[in-house]
């Protein structure tokens, strides 16, 4: 029979860092059937004394809308439960803890601390950074109840089950009564963390063409620059609220993208705010894609892949309620097989 192993003096504590969101004092408003406002019949009793056709006008519903739970949210914080959700396109972020179990007063003492990690992913494995990097831990002494803290950051740009692997190792010295080292062994182990990364944004799109006008006689149909319209559907598929900051189509040679949304501007100059999107909120979003004539110098031939023509990729930036940022880019959006 083996004998027992003996346990490690050394703790490894991983907690998630994250950011607290705003408690409910009461059940939050109803969602309503509508998609640019409340129904008047759902709707509150308006108290007296207030304007009803300002109560009932579109910015207002709007705004009730896009803050479901504003008249039910305290001005106190809770801390989110246990690991909570890990999204597609956010940083995700945890402190390793590396803690000194042994009592005072031991005969042993700590030293030599590494903290090593790296992220398994659907893809493959990343070796990871760690803030702040170890400088003079590996000569230092952990005493007894000290801690080492490391922290560590990933991008997930997958969905699927992500494993964060971190190991640790440490040197135990063993002291004689006159303090001087008796014996001493170098000490490793090894701890896996699992967890499943889900699309915080589902993006549906759809590439139509759009016709040109008749070339005139003498003229090459092929030297006519082609557009094209692209079409996407952006979901909230989170848990919460989300501020879309900027949606932009980065295009391949030789295609230019013009933005029809909220940030190109209205005729008298001013732009529309950035939508917010509540969970299973959909947006929709377009651009005007042309091709650059080949007459000019230096333009590039487009490229073609099976019978399609590559166009560019959609790249998505988003905040949330508490100001975590997010990133999401496609991958290469195409024209219909010719």
């Amino acid at each position: 029979m083996e004998a027992p192993r003996e346990p490690h003096s050394v703790s490894l504590k991983v907690l998630r860092l994250s950011r607290p969101s705003l408690s409910q004092s009461g059940p939050p408003l109803p969602k309503h059937a509508s998609a640019t406002g409340i129904d008047s019949g759902k709707a509150l009793d308006i108290p007296s004394g207030v304007d009803e056709e300002f109560c009932l006008s579109p910015i207002v519903q709007y705004c009730c809308r896009l803050h479901q739970t504003a008249l039910a949210d305290s001005p106190q914080l809770t801390l989110p439960p246990a690991f909570g959700q890990a999204y597609v396109g956010e940083t995700f972020s945890c402190t390793l803890c590396a803690n000194n179990e042994l009592l005072g007063g031991t005969d042993r003492i700590i030293n030599g601390l590494k903290i090593g990690a790296d992220m398994q992913t659907p893809s493959g494995t990343v070796p990871l950074e760690l803030t702040p990097e170890d400088d003079n831990s590996v000569n230092r002494q952990l005493g007894p109840g000290e801690s080492l803290q490391r922290i560590v950051r990933f991008d997930l740009r997958e969905e699927g089950n992500h494993v964060l692997a971190v190991s640790l190792s440490y040197s135990e010295t063993t002291l004689s009564d006159g303090k001087a080292a008796s014996s001493g062994r170098v000490r490793t182990f090894r701890k896996l963390y699992q967890f499943a990364a889900q699309p915080c944004l589902s993006v549906r799109t759809k590439v139509s063409d759009i016709p040109t006008a008749e070339p005139s006689s003498g003229t090459d149909p092929s030297s006519k620059p082609t557009r094209f319209a692209l079409e996407a559907q952006l979901e909230n598929m989170a848990d919460g609220a989300i501020l879309l900051e900027k949606v932009t189509f980065n295009t391949k040679a030789p295609f230019l993208s013009t933005s029809l949304n909220w940030d190109a501007g209205s005729q008298d100059g001013e732009r529309k705010e950035a939508p917010t999107l509540v969970p299973r909120d959909v947006v929709q979003v377009a651009f005007l894609i042309e091709e650059q004539p080949q007459a000019k110098v230096s333009v590039p031939q487009r490229e073609v892949k099976d019978g399609r023509t590559v166009l560019g990729q959609l790249s998505i930036r988003w905040r949330t309620a508490m100001g975590d940022s997010g990133f999401l880019t496609t991958g290469w959006l195409m024209t219909k097989k010719r």
